[in-house]
């Protein structure tokens, strides 16, 4: 890989691990040999970064041609390897994609890992949009060339974000179990086509078993809900999550009158936790003397050594953070490029900040020794705050929890009894599917 695209790379996947909690699920890329990862597109230009992320491989990306004639975004493209395709919504010539076919036959011969998102757009829809047949083209274009000697690999990667466009919001990546291109080699032999959409269907297939598909994104707040109180501590969330999506979608063509009772009990529910403040986990927290004098005493601590720094680090870095939003929502982003254009603008501000921050700190404390101070103790004293900051509030709903729950043991005994019934209704209906 090149050393300005492992740069370009690092800087991307920085910027995306300060924005937002990353989480891994799944299996492993494949460590050698032709590969192709498909992902869903919820998110912009954000997800091919979190996709490269998930593997230690080079990335050869796909990306809509409009996208290399963008100033700055044309130039990271080319500089990432990415290869064109010309779509004719955008206009384009899609006889110019027969080029971007070979060279991807041409990666995946040498051994490459291809990254495409075979929905064709990025979309903010609760289920993934209907798949094109590129991928499946590609991957059975590579193995026919190669009289079905190449062993192609595509490997499903989902995404699945909490709140995209949300600074330290969570997401996860999620990585499907790998398909052999060569399992449609027979039918490829009798009918292309039919083997082209039959692969395209599996692909499809293996995208959903990582990936959250909602009827509608109302189910989104209940469902979480009902995955922290179902089972708690039982695996993966995200996993147990598309496990209750998948239920509900079953009961609601099976038994829809269950389910809207059990849709209107988790409701009440979660409006009654929403007036007192409180979080499902927060019900099986238990007080005692050590506890409390061990939270108290940890806070002081953090207040009196920890605050300062904070405080220092967010007065050096509030201007370029509080401008990176105002300044994305000039390009009039859509929701699933909100945060690509926040994104960018903060990868424009910060490091012209950081360079105003070296000449001030030269030219008013006194010389470029006291300039190399701040370059070395600006960006901890940032991350610092940022970190601190979300342990604080953290450390805030503690003490609100305390107060309201630890003082009152006949209102936590009847919400304890409610959480509890529910769990028992989810479970039932689980082991009726």
């Amino acid at each position: 890989m090149p050393s300005t695209n492992r740069f370009i790379l690092r800087v991307a996947g920085f910027a995306c691990d300060v924005f937002y909690r990353r989480s891994r699920l799944g299996g492993e890329v494949p460590a050698d040999g032709p590969v192709i990862l498909v992902g869903n597109h919820p998110n912009g230009l954000i997800d091919p970064v979190l996709i490269a992320l998930a593997t230690s491989r080079p990335v050869r990306f796909l990306g809509k041609a409009p996208l290399f004639d963008m100033p700055g975004i044309g130039q990271i493209m080319r500089g990432m390897q990415a290869l064109p395709v010309y779509r004719a919504v955008d206009g384009a010539d899609t006889q110019q994609n027969v080029r971007t076919f070979d060279a991807v036959y041409a990666a995946l011969r040498d051994g490459d890992l291809v990254c495409l998102f075979p929905e064709g757009i990025s979309h903010s829809e609760p289920q993934l949009e209907r798949l094109k047949t590129g991928a499946a083209r590609m991957a059975l274009g590579a193995e026919a060339g190669c009289d079905f000697a190449l062993g192609v690999r595509i490997v499903p990667v989902g995404l699945v974000y909490r709140k995209k466009g949300r600074f330290r919001s969570r997401v996860a990546t999620w990585v499907g179990e790998p398909i052999d291109a060569r399992e449609v080699r027979a039918l490829y032999a009798e009918d292309d086509r039919e083997a082209v959409r039959a692969l395209t269907a599996r692909i499809a297939e293996g995208l959903k078993a990582v990936t959250l598909n909602l009827d509608r994104w109302e189910d989104l707040p209940l469902l979480e809900l009902a995955e922290r109180i179902w089972r708690p501590g039982e695996g993966r969330r995200v996993a147990r999550l598309q496990a209750l999506a998948d239920g509900v979608r079953e009961l609601r063509a099976t038994r829809p009158r269950e389910i809207e009772t059990l849709g209107a009990s988790v409701s009440d529910f979660a409006e009654r936790l929403q007036c007192l403040g409180l979080d499902p986990e927060d019900l099986g927290v238990h007080y005692t003397p050590t506890r409390v004098a061990t939270f108290v005493l940890q806070n002081l601590f953090a207040l009196a050594i920890g605050l300062p720094l904070a405080f220092a680090g967010t007065c050096l870095w509030w201007l370029p953070y509080r401008l990176s939003r105002p300044l994305g929502k000039l390009a009039n982003p859509g929701p699933e490029t909100y945060a690509t254009a926040v994104l960018l603008a903060a990868l424009v501000l910060f490091p012209l900040w950081y360079a105003v921050l070296l000449v001030a700190a030269a030219a008013l404390l006194g010389g470029w020794p006291w300039a190399l101070a701040v370059a070395l103790a600006a960006p901890l004293l940032g991350l610092f705050a940022v970190a601190y900051w979300e342990r604080r509030a953290q450390a805030f709903d503690d003490l609100a929890v305390f107060f309201r729950l630890g003082l009152q043991a006949k209102l936590k005994e009847r919400l304890v009894r409610q959480r509890d019934d529910l769990a028992n209704e989810i479970e039932r209906l689980a082991q009726s599917l």
